[in-house]
């Protein structure tokens, strides 16, 4: 076919198209493209299933890896002069990464902003899975009372490292939004997929559930979601129970997971209930200092936690020295919310109040690191010993903390109930001190 004249009308693109050479690469085009936007979304780590009604996505997910401590958000030329004087300290870094983890222990949504509210990061830990015990405190696997739920993590179910999370909030732009549209009543919704294990293509190797992120009265009525007890470390606040395997109802979903990850016991997924929401104390500043009380949804202790990109260079350093097998350990392990770029290894452990672009925070404590950093977030797999291993031998650095124990990041609380966080924020460091663990 020769070269295409300026002339062409639409009667001669139909004329070419129809000869055999136009009909095989139609047939070509027809079979290739189906599978090139398969991979891409396999690639993506994309929903195979449509986009909810009047959103769009927040975030991206999958996570990447954050790229290194050495990023291309940090100018040359303000690393040429930093640290520089800020208004009331110095400026040591700026905001590299931004995470928020919706199921307490399951994949993190990377975000380029973030709404910082009283527990911490919007859409941060406001769901977990628990499983059943007994009176007693044993796993019960037979008994009815489904009043003694405790929260699991991936310290003892690994992989829940491999559920993966979308978040869906309501988009005025929409063609089919309205004010009375059920994702838009309910704040969103949120999407999770779950290794199917039977999936043998892109498009079936995860399955897909959505449930509503923040549901009215209404909805947990029509919904059946009820109220349990559930324990979360030393308190027992009413949490909203969205499913579990107690319920011969119960959607097919929980019991693919519970059988996924590998729960013996009866498996749910919680919420954290409106007004239910757990109190801080410790380390935390008081109400009459903050003007508010400081309280958390499912996290472990504190609303917010820092850590350093640098921190994390120098463990690796570490590793690949004492542990040449070991490969590197990755910031995400770490299960950080604000990863910061620019100060030097471990600055952060003398920080006691900093800014971040406009908001101002108390770091309260150090993070002391269970073995939970030992699993790969990529791939839910569990190293025998590291890097928790090489930590306790130059990080058991608190006393308060208590021996043989680790510490790595910082945790916060926001000096305001609510604020706004960006990835490229500047970091000024306001007060300085030392720090004295206070354990549960």
């Amino acid at each position: 076919m020769g070269p295409v004249s300026s002339n062409w009308t639409p009667c001669t693109w139909t004329m070419a198209f129809s000869t055999p050479t136009a009909l095989t690469l139609a047939t070509l085009i027809s079979i290739l493209l189906p599978a090139i936007f398969a991979i891409r979304r396999y690639l993506n780590g994309r929903s195979y299933v449509d986009k909810p009604c009047a959103c769009k996505q927040y975030g991206f997910s999958p996570q990447p890896a954050i790229e290194s401590w050495r990023s291309k958000l940090i100018p040359k030329s303000w690393k040429k002069r930093h640290p520089y004087q800020g208004k009331q300290g110095p400026v040591v870094g700026l905001v590299n990464g931004l995470y928020v983890h919706p199921i307490k222990s399951c994949k993190g949504v990377r975000v380029e902003e973030a709404e910082v509210l009283s527990t911490g990061l919007k859409y941060d830990r406001n769901f977990t899975f628990a499983e059943l015990l007994d009176p007693k405190g044993e796993p019960d696997t037979n008994s009815s009372d489904s009043t003694n739920w405790k929260f699991v993590t991936q310290r003892k179910y690994r992989r829940l490292a491999n559920i993966r999370l979308e978040i869906w909030v309501p988009d005025p732009e929409s063609p089919d939004y309205s004010h009375d549209q059920a994702n838009v009543i309910s704040q969103g919704i949120l999407r999770v997929q779950y290794p199917n294990p039977s999936g043998d293509s892109p498009n079936t190797a995860y399955k897909t559930f959505d449930i509503p992120y923040s549901p009215t009265e209404d909805q947990i009525s029509r919904m059946g979601y009820i109220m349990q007890k559930l324990t979360v470390w030393k308190d027992c606040p009413d949490a909203l129970l969205i499913a579990s395997t107690t319920d011969a109802s119960a959607p097919e979903w929980i019991g693919e997971i519970q059988a996924y990850i590998g729960c013996s016991k009866p498996l749910a997924l919680f919420r954290v209930a409106a007004g239910c929401e757990r109190q801080v104390f410790r380390n935390a500043p008081s109400k009459e200092q903050l003007g508010y009380q400081s309280v958390v949804g499912f996290v472990d202790a504190y609303p917010l936690h820092l850590l350093g990109l640098s921190s994390v260079a120098d463990l690796d350093q570490k590793l690949a020295s004492a542990v040449p097998e070991f490969k590197e350990s990755s910031a995400l392990r770490f299960r950080a919310n604000i990863y910061c770029d620019g100060p030097e290894a471990y600055a952060e452990d003398s920080w006691k109040r900093i800014r971040i672009g406009r908001s101002i925070y108390y770091v309260v404590c150090r993070t002391t690191r269970c073995e939970l950093p030992n699993i790969d977030q990529r791939t839910g797999e569990r190293h025998g010993s590291q890097p928790s291993k090489l930590m306790k031998t130059y990080r058991n650095i608190d006393p308060g903390a208590g021996l043989n124990q680790a510490c790595m990041g910082m945790q916060m609380v926001p000096a305001a109930e609510r604020g706004v966080i960006r990835v490229g924020d500047e970091i000024e460091v306001l007060e300085t001190g030392v720090h004295h663990y206070i354990s549960q």
